[in-house]
């Protein structure tokens, strides 16, 4: 029987994590120090992602790629330093676009955890693009549906009316001479003709 495996301790992979890989750097920029974190926790990770998806994803529901490199941009700067940024959108895209200070970033922070961020918020981008248009596609073939089962009930509520009949009632509504005694006078008619009389009212059928 083989051995077990020996297993590497959470405590000594915390070491080397401690002592080999640096967790934050200060950085001098035109006299400004600048705090950058290497990598980003987990949680402040996936609100990096929401944040990109939801610049790139606009109030009128549609997808805006233009808008994706810009979000990146701002959330290097907030995230991975300790950057603060204009509400005012303009303002904002002037400053990050005007400025190295997102390449100065880049240059101390872990990139295969950049990319994976930016993979995560476009797949989350397709997912949400792709049940928008299937929630679309319910809703038409939903309405298609009941289009269709009002032309079978209206199929049905003249298969017994005649060419005859239509004409009349059509004579009638140009006429504008349609009134509710010609209606019932022209359904008991039709009643009689196909054998489907009424009633008297308070009468059983026989």
């Amino acid at each position: 029987m083989a051995k077990d495996e020996k297993r590497i301790s959470i405590n000594a992979l915390e070491k080397i994590a401690k002592e080999q890989f640096s967790t934050e750097v200060k950085e001098r920029w035109f006299d400004i120090e600048v705090t950058i974190k290497r990598v980003l926790p987990l949680t402040e990770m996936i609100g990096f992602v929401n944040e990109v998806v939801d610049a790139c994803i606009l109030i009128d529901g549609c997808f805006h790629p233009e808008v994706m490199d810009f979000a990146v941009k701002s959330g290097i700067l907030t995230h991975y330093a300790n950057f603060t940024l204009p509400d005012n959108l303009e303002k904002q895209y002037w400053l990050i676009y005007q400025t190295d200070a997102a390449d100065m970033v880049c240059r101390h922070i872990d990139t295969v955890q950049l990319r994976e961020i930016v993979n995560a918020a476009n797949r989350k981008i397709d997912y949400l693009c792709d049940s928008d248009a299937a929630a679309v596609k319910a809703k038409l073939d939903s309405i298609l549906k009941a289009l269709a089962d009002a032309g079978d009930r209206m199929e049905e509520a003249f298969s017994n009316v005649s060419a005859e009949d239509l004409q009349r009632l059509a004579s009638a509504l140009a006429e504008g001479g349609l009134s509710e005694e010609k209606v019932v006078s022209a359904y008991m008619e039709q009643a009689a003709r196909t054998g489907n009389e009424p009633a008297p009212e308070g009468a059983e059928r026989a």
